[in-house]
């Protein structure tokens, strides 16, 4: 079951990494584009962290984090 929250989890935040990258796929470099590409870094980083037991809950927090700074785009 645990294996199947985790795929799911995945592709949920997968949505909100790629809404950030969207900036980075037009072409921009500019100071913003740094930062998305660092949060989809996170992202990536935190997906790998999934997988290796010890660093679960890691993984978790690091995918998150793609997702509260799609919220805060959209808030501010």
């Amino acid at each position: 079951m645990f294996n199947i929250y985790r795929i799911i989890h995945i592709v949920w935040t997968a949505i909100f990494a790629f809404f950030i990258s969207i900036p980075i796929l037009e072409g921009g470099f500019e100071r913003a584009v740094y930062d998305d590409a660092f949060f989809v870094g996170l992202w990536i980083i935190g997906i790998v962290f999934l997988f290796i037991k010890k660093l679960t809950k890691i993984g978790f927090i690091l995918t998150i984090i793609p997702l509260l700074f799609a919220i805060f785009i959209f808030i501010f």
